[in-house]
């Protein structure tokens, strides 16, 4: 069983001095707030996906890797029954949440909107983990101050980030010195499903998980499953650069039509193929409804007379979805390929719009004009196929690293197609990010995260890097946001390895 480490030093950043400074700073700040010391910090860092986006909730394996940005609370008991919780960013005002007497977790009013919440999401799967082994533990009041690298909104897991490193903060003054990542991520998977958005588990697994230089294949089928290992060492050095487009995008505040919405349109497409086939498929959605992953085994071992797909073995992997893609193209009129209405949909389901509405439409706020089922099945099934022919290619490493990053960027590439053109998750500003990255020096850009703005990863080698680098720098940053200072733009642009996952620091 791994353990989530308590580490004594910060020699796990590339930069320990200056994280030292970091550290120090932010020591002396919760000194000054709460006059005590912290007792220790609860860390989790952001993720970049390298490949396959908006399948995770579908049940399909994703390549991300932790990166270096991330949030760190610094923490100490207190007396008395309150959490008090402040933050290094000025913006967010200090909080103070009341610890129920009566041993329940705590409310969260999603009619306000306040940063909070997002730190009770990780306190009540914190108290229900304890609860677990302890069910009349009550909770301790402490004091907590988070700082923060991951740039909101910019499509890193700023927000998976911040309540991975709340739930270790609540679990570590509760008494919780040790537990398995496969246990924080299990609990942390759903945190945001108490703020009202229905995401998959690869931003949670990928912060708990990541490794020094590993990127990780997390599996979801047949159980929730991080396998890290190293992409090939290609000559010159494989680099991947962060650009961050500027263009927030807040998970939460666009659910209804951005991430809610796919997630109902695929479900919605799910069930499509499950009745089209008379398939018998598990009710595992975040909806309760069949997914495409589902849908995919039902139809290869009813249909097919096959045996189960583990997830992991590409070369199966690519002939099941690509299987599922000439389907798809074959279950659908092109009128329907072009979007249905709600009456339709309702119609190739057999349900009432009465039934429909209560099963898809009832569980998060969606809003929408017509649903593109047709186009989601493609973007989840295309995207999933592109993730087993990375693994194909990094495991048929010849020795040819200029084949072999070429391969990739083109992958990297037709998944943008597919991430503007079938998820229309993609924007004008992203897209130029792109089209500047793959003319200075990138194999391969895409917009990384749930989309709708945020960041850009580019596939590129060390050689190659300064001049990409400063190319984004005066056509993009220059060109459409002329106040940034060189601090603000060196924030925009992250240059990482694959770092270690979430972990407690507490200092010698």
């Amino acid at each position: 069983m791994s353990l989530v480490p308590t580490v004594n030093d910060l020699s796990f950043y590339s930069d320990e001095k200056r994280h030292l400074a970091r550290y120090q700073t932010l020591s002396k700040s919760f000194a000054r707030r709460y006059g005590s010391e912290p007792q220790f910090f609860a860390r989790a860092p952001g993720r970049v996906n390298l490949i396959g986006e908006h399948i995770d909730y579908c049940h399909f394996p994703v390549l991300p890797m932790a990166i270096e940005v991330d949030v760190v609370a610094a923490v100490a008991e207190c007396a008395g029954t309150t959490i008090n919780i402040s933050n290094t960013d000025e913006t967010f005002a200090e909080e103070h949440i009341q610890i129920p007497q009566d041993g329940s977790t705590v409310s969260i009013d999603l009619s306000t909107a306040l940063w909070g919440n997002y730190f009770k999401c990780g306190l009540i799967v914190a108290h229900k983990f304890i609860r677990e082994s302890n069910p009349q533990h009550k909770l301790k009041a402490f004091n907590a101050l988070f700082d923060g690298t991951v740039p909101t909104g910019g499509g890193l897991s700023s927000s998976a980030a911040f309540c991975i490193a709340a739930t270790l903060a609540c679990l570590k003054v509760n008494g919780v010195n040790e537990i398995s990542k496969s246990d924080l991520t299990r609990i942390t998977v759903v945190c945001e499903h108490y703020v009202g958005l229905s995401n998959g588990g690869m931003d949670q697994s990928a912060s708990v998980n990541g490794e020094d230089s590993k990127v990780l294949l997390i599996s979801f089928k047949p159980k929730l499953e991080a396998t890290p290992f190293k992409l090939p060492a290609t000559q010159p050095e494989t680099v991947f650069l962060i650009s961050n487009s500027l263009i927030v995008a807040n998970k939460t505040e666009t659910a209804p039509t951005n991430y809610n919405l796919r997630v109902v349109e695929v479900a919605i497409a799910a069930d499509i193929i499950a009745k089209k086939f008379s398939l018998k498929a598990a009710h595992d959605s975040n909806l309760g409804t069949a997914t495409l992953r589902g849908v995919l085994d039902s139809y290869s071992t009813q249909i097919l007379g096959q045996t189960v797909w583990d997830g992991k073995n590409p070369e199966v992997g690519v002939e099941r979805l690509q299987t599922m893609l000439d389907l798809i193209e074959i279950i659908y009129t092109e009128e329907e390929k072009n979007g249905i209405s709600t009456k339709q949909a309702a119609d190739l389901l057999g349900l009432s719009i009465s039934d429909f509405t209560k099963k898809y439409l009832s569980k998060f706020e969606v809003r929408y004009n017509t649903l593109n089922v047709y186009r989601r099945s493609k973007h989840v099934y295309g995207d999933a196929l592109r993730v087993m022919q990375t693994l194909r290619i990094a495991n048929d490493f010849d020795g040819d690293s200029e084949k072999f990053l070429r391969n990739l960027g083109s992958l990297m590439d037709e998944s943008q197609v597919s991430t503007r053109e079938n998820n229309n998750a993609s924007t004008p500003d992203c897209d130029e990010l792109c089209r500047l990255g793959r003319q200075n020096g990138a194999y391969g850009s895409r917009v990384t995260g749930a989309g709708f703005g945020g960041c850009i990863v580019h596939l590129t080698d060390v050689d190659k890097l300064t001049a990409l680098r400063e190319a984004l720098v005066e056509q993009y940053y220059r060109k459409n946001f002329p106040n940034l200072s060189d601090n603000e733009i060196d924030e925009a642009i992250v240059i990482s390895k694959p770092a270690i996952g979430a972990c407690i620091y507490e200092q010698k």
